[in-house]
């Protein structure tokens, strides 16, 4: 992820001092590694993320990718599964974080992302966490649809491009 950043950086297409990331789902996860991996970014955006794999895989819902990328279940490998959550590293987060989740989220349940936002708030890490009720995995009611995406914007406006 971050030889791609480094790349579209030496080629000009991005600036060093805004860069800014958004994922959702598993996009969610590695915007909450990646936060707690470095402060290169200045804001983050993290929808659905998972940031507690054991915990997760404990929760959720339906299918269960994670043993396939980690060859094996949480309570197979603890020390694995528990090294590559983010909560874990959460003292190294420096990054302004918006989390966006869902009350009715089977796949990523809501307490992942609450889980998270308490950690920064502890941490004294800017940060806002949104619960858009009666969605699953992602809102689909237009005027949830249009709250994130304004509220994506307004976050990278702010912290990213330092606009008040």
């Amino acid at each position: 992820l971050m030889a791609g950043v480094d790349n579209v950086i030496a080629i000009g297409v991005a600036d060093p001092d805004r860069l800014g990331i958004i994922g959702h789902s598993y996009g969610g996860y590695m915007t909450a590694w990646t936060v707690t991996q470095t402060g290169r970014f200045k804001g983050a955006v993290a929808i659905a993320p998972i940031t507690d794999l054991t915990s997760n895989s404990g929760t959720r819902i339906g299918l269960d990718m994670t043993p396939l990328y980690f060859g094996a279940n949480a309570w197979e490998d603890w020390d694995y599964y528990s090294d590559r959550s983010p909560v874990r590293h959460l003292a190294n987060v420096t990054t302004p974080t918006l989390i966006l989740t869902d009350k009715e989220d089977t796949q990523v349940p809501p307490t992942q992302g609450r889980e998270f936002y308490t950690g920064l708030i502890k941490r004294n890490v800017t940060t806002q966490l949104v619960i858009y009720p009666r969605a699953a995995h992602f809102p689909t009611e237009p005027k949830q649809v249009r709250d994130v995406w304004l509220r994506e914007i307004a976050w990278m406006d702010r912290y990213v491009k330092g606009n008040s």
